[in-house]
């Protein structure tokens, strides 16, 4: 084994912590095998029940991180001339398709959910705030397609209220990119109010944040993901994923497909061709134009 962790180290430049995690790998798939079973020996049927037991346990890229471990450990086993066939050779476990995404809300549904959020009636005080604050993300989401992970990240400045645009921050989590997008009109007026007057309340409440450069003000024990939960149960839907990809999927029928791209802060075009709409074929051909 002491061979093997040197010839990675030597071809492969691996950290130290990287070579362990693979000599726990071998030695994992060593001790599935049977006393009369030589793991250098096995072939590909044998090796393939292995990969079976495997997947049962753990996610699929974890298996296929495993199945790259062990096609290294037979590169080397034939290096040295221990092994003349490789029973693993570039073997890995295809990633099932995304399924299409189906089911999304029109134009008046989503401004009907607006307009019903809006004309809820909240107590006094704190909770007329927080559902000024919630009346203000939601439209973001309705309008601009922007997700949780970048509604989370906004600032103060990325608001520009005499252009009437926003600067969506990147969501490192989702890999979606940065962006600038027109506002609504109905938005102008909204965020004014929101950023002079409710963020100012809402900042005096605060027990934990007296100072944040963020639009939408988190104390250190809140999650946002709580804020988005309560919207979520608020307006009787499954997921807010749902209101953004009911945006995209108006955008495409608006934009050609670059401009809906960068709308979305998708980093590839093939991103696109998950959103199942009437015109998907036609979507498909577009798309076969950018991806090879």
């Amino acid at each position: 084994m002491k061979e093997f962790l040197h010839y990675l180290k030597e071809n492969y430049h691996y950290t130290e912590s990287t070579i362990t995690e693979k000599e726990n790998q071998v030695l994992l798939w060593k001790n599935l095998c049977s006393r009369k079973q030589d793991f250098d020996k096995l072939n590909t049927t044998e090796l393939l029940k292995i990969v079976a037991l495997q997947q049962k346990k753990y996610a699929l890229i974890t298996v296929n991180n495993q199945l790259k471990t062990i096609e290294q450990y037979f590169d080397y086993l034939q290096l040295k001339g221990k092994r003349k066939d490789h029973p693993l050779k570039n073997f890995r476990i295809k990633t099932p398709k995304r399924p299409l995404i189906t089911g999304f809300l029109t134009e008046e549904e989503l401004q009907n959910i607006e307009k019903e959020f809006r004309e809820k009636k909240y107590k006094k005080g704190q909770f007329s705030l927080f559902g000024k604050r919630n009346q203000v993300i939601l439209s973001l989401m309705i309008y601009q397609g922007i997700n949780t992970g970048s509604l989370r990240e906004l600032k103060v400045q990325d608001i520009d209220l005499e252009k009437g645009l926003i600067k969506v921050p990147e969501a490192t989590e989702n890999r979606l990119k940065e962006r600038i997008l027109p506002l609504e009109a109905s938005q102008i007026l909204e965020l004014y109010k929101y950023i002079t007057e409710t963020r100012t309340e809402l900042l005096k409440l605060s027990k934990t944040v007296k100072e944040t450069d963020k639009l939408f003000i988190v104390g250190e024990k809140t999650k946002f993901s709580s804020i988005t939960t309560e919207i979520r149960k608020q307006i009787h839907i499954e997921s807010l994923q749902l209101i953004r990809n009911s945006r995209i999927n108006l955008w495409l029928k608006q934009y050609n497909l670059r401009e809906v791209q960068y709308k979305a802060g998708f980093r590839y075009l093939r991103s696109l061709e998950y959103f199942n709409q009437t015109e998907l074929e036609n979507l498909k051909q577009e798309l076969e134009k950018y991806i090879s």
